[in-house]
């Protein structure tokens, strides 16, 4: 008597679990901010701002010093990014599952890697960090390394990508996979545009006026929480190369753009450590700190504590290429070469040989580069395209 197969279409019980377990988190973040605005109803002279606290600042004060005990028991509420660390969580989960129903093995330090970064992210919104970050600019820079160097290595180390499209099936996958190789995706994610958006964001935001602005307005700090995430995982995910995507670095080509990352953070902690105008900020009572200080403390974590996350991000790359079999020690080819052979499937590429390209690519091994120039077919296509430019010329 055969085993009885598990119908494709059942949804584990886990995963309702899983989600369950969400809905009920959600269900108690809305009635905690629902309470605060009831709360402070009576409070009518400035109702956005009330509004404004219930969803991001719910909570204790900034008192006292934030190197005491206040470090540890000092904490708010921001309800919108738990719930959307908690959605997160649900469907990471839900990948794991899916996949671990189809009979595939998804590695464990994947799955504590990313929800490490759910951790660290909520540490950096709801811990006395984030109760601080408006009135002391050394713990806003504490939250910045969070928030745009550990939480996105740990979130990309965890693969969320290789997981939307192994937990995907059929036209789905077929879907994603070609919107993660597509134009735009490949645009963002080409190493000189992620090490451009990763400076801009790190140089923008502390060196500006822009940092006194993100100081006194709670919106603002909440903009540039969403920006450091995004731009950061933009960044990782092509420094911890996440398979589904188009470019693929070499581990020296990697070590080389941490490198110049830290240049970046070096320069600006420096600056700010030589600066003689303070952050705008308003040191909370009781909190024997002067803004000029604070502001140099705050170029001090930058300069040291960005560095050292950078370092250690690099020593983990370095070990792990050097601890590959030798058969494995040759790597892809480097995103320009991955550049010449997509500009060369574009223009001389036949349209039958399309599917096959993009497959190779997503699973391309140093020997199929070796070929590259070697094959037959594509010789025959660059001749096509050839006589295809020289008929098309004016004589």
């Amino acid at each position: 008597m055969s085993a009885q197969q598990p119908n494709p279409r059942r949804v584990p019980g886990l995963v309702w679990a899983a989600w369950l377990l969400a809905a009920a988190i959600l269900a108690v973040l809305t009635i905690a901010v629902v309470t605060h605005l009831n709360e402070t109803a009576s409070n009518t002279s400035m109702p956005g701002m009330d509004m404004s606290r219930a969803l991001y600042r719910t909570g204790d004060l900034p008192s006292g010093s934030l190197m005491s005990s206040r470090l540890l028991t000092a904490w708010q509420l921001d309800a919108v990014a738990l719930a959307v660390l908690v959605l997160l969580a649900a469907w990471y989960l839900t990948g794991v599952l899916r996949i671990s129903r189809d009979g595939k093995r998804w590695p464990v330090r994947y799955l504590l890697s990313f929800l490490a970064g759910l951790v660290v992210v909520g540490l950096a919104t709801n811990s006395s960090i984030a109760v601080y970050d408006m009135s002391l600019f050394s713990a806003h820079m504490i939250g910045h390394l969070m928030l745009v160097m550990l939480a996105p290595a740990l979130l990309m180390a965890g693969r969320p990508l290789t997981l939307l499209v192994q937990a995907s099936t059929g036209g789905r996958q077929y879907r994603i996979r070609a919107i993660l190789t597509g134009r735009v995706i490949s645009l963002l994610t080409a190493p000189p545009v992620a090490l451009a958006g990763y400076t801009v964001v790190i140089v923008a935001t502390h060196l500006t006026g822009l940092m006194d602005q993100i100081m006194r307005h709670s919106w603002a700090g909440q903009l540039e929480h969403l920006v450091y995430l995004l731009l950061g995982c933009q960044f990782f995910a092509v420094v911890l190369g996440d398979a589904p995507l188009r470019w693929r670095l070499t581990a020296p080509s990697r070590l080389f753009l941490l490198a110049l990352s830290m240049a970046v953070d070096t320069f600006t902690g420096i600056v700010l450590l030589q600066s003689t105008v303070a952050v705008a900020m308003t040191p909370p009572p009781g909190a024997d700190v002067t803004p000029l200080a604070d502001t140099k403390t705050g170029g001090a974590i930058m300069w040291f504590g960005g560095d050292g996350i950078m370092a250690v991000i690099m020593v983990v790359i370095a070990v792990g290429w050097v601890h590959r079999p030798d058969s494995q020690q040759r790597e892809v080819p480097g995103w320009l070469e991955q550049a010449r052979q997509a500009s060369f499937a574009q223009h001389a590429g036949a349209a039958q040989h399309a599917g096959a390209a993009q497959q190779a690519e997503a699973e391309q091994t140093p020997e199929a580069a070796d070929d590259f120039d070697d094959d037959d077919q594509r010789l025959r296509q660059y001749n096509d395209w050839l006589r295809r430019l020289d008929a098309d010329s004016p004589r």
